[in-house]
């Protein structure tokens, strides 16, 4: 069963009175209380170019599978507008409108056939290719969309892990300065070392023996964080 939130679309038959029939269905409608009359509405789509039944039947096999993508790529434009808002509902509202207008309003007050879009003197197939290209590039779109902010947010995040995470991942041009290196030198070379401050005493008591071409008391602390020490 659609949920709550579910747009019901109806085909009924006119039955020789057209404009009769849509009152009569809002009247029964509201005194079963079934809906409000707010919440009904006539949607008057134009006479179309159906073509022959051989087209009919191949379009009855395809509009199945064009209604689950272009569900599925409203469903995904949708819930990345709700990660990036944080899912804020009324913020999420000002985001998902339909021609400046919320998707209730577009539907149930005044909503017209665009016919300057998919004029009624095209081909139904013609009209479906259209409908199904543009929504391809929308998702195509919102795919690129996507990756290049999570590729921007993983750089982002690694920036700030270097301004201010830990002295094991952090950027240390503020820390170190050049004395705490040595530069007059072709044979040595320095070498800076963060270790977890749980380690700190072991590491001066081993770090001699941790290759063959350490110099011995060498290593100088130069500074420290809640979790690491740095050492040279």
């Amino acid at each position: 069963m659609p949920s709550d939130l579910s747009v019901w679309l109806i085909a009924v038959p006119n039955d020789g009175d057209a404009e009769g029939l849509f009152p009569t269905l809002q009247q029964k409608l509201d005194a079963a209380r079934a809906l409000p009359r707010a919440n009904i509405a006539e949607l008057a789509i134009p006479t179309l170019k159906t073509g022959t039944l051989d087209d009919l039947l191949t379009l009855s096999e395809e509009l199945p599978k064009l209604d689950t993508f272009f569900t599925s790529a409203v469903a995904k434009v949708v819930e990345t507008l709700r990660n990036l808002l944080n899912n804020d509902p009324v913020r999420l509202e000002q985001h998902t409108l339909v021609n400046e207008r919320p998707g209730d309003d577009y539907l149930l007050k005044g909503w017209r056939w665009n016919a300057g879009k998919y004029g009624i003197n095209r081909s139904l197939r013609d009209i479906i290719d259209a409908l199904n290209k543009e929504m391809t590039s929308i998702d195509n779109v919102m795919k690129s969309k996507l990756t290049s902010y999570n590729i921007a947010k993983g750089q982002l995040t690694q920036l700030q892990r270097k301004r201010n995470g830990n002295l094991s991942v952090r950027s240390l041009n503020d820390i170190v300065k050049k004395d705490d290196f040595v530069t007059d030198s072709e044979y040595l070379e320095t070498l800076l070392v963060a270790v977890p401050k749980a380690q700190s005493k072991e590491w001066e008591q081993k770090y001699e023996r941790l290759a063959s071409m350490v110099i011995p008391r060498s290593s100088k602390k130069l500074t420290a964080d809640e979790d690491f020490s740095l050492y040279s």
